[in-house]
């Protein structure tokens, strides 16, 4: 069974591609994770979406420092 739903981009219009870590600053995906967002199917999206959290946890512990 198929599900009508869909993976959400992580996109909230704040694209800056960090020149430090090749990270969005707004979604924390790269330039190719963006440009291929449309043509991945829905576990590539999912897979896109963990690294986008554990960049964020790296990130945030990083700036912390």
């Amino acid at each position: 069974m198929q599900s009508d739903v869909t993976v959400t981009s992580p996109c909230n219009n704040h694209c800056i591609i960090n020149a430090t870590n090749n990270y969005c600053d707004g979604c924390f995906r790269t330039i190719e994770e963006i440009v291929h967002w449309s043509v991945y199917s829905d576990e590539e999206k999912k897979q896109v979406l963990q690294k986008v959290e554990r960049r964020k946890v790296s990130l945030t512990k990083e700036n912390k420092n």
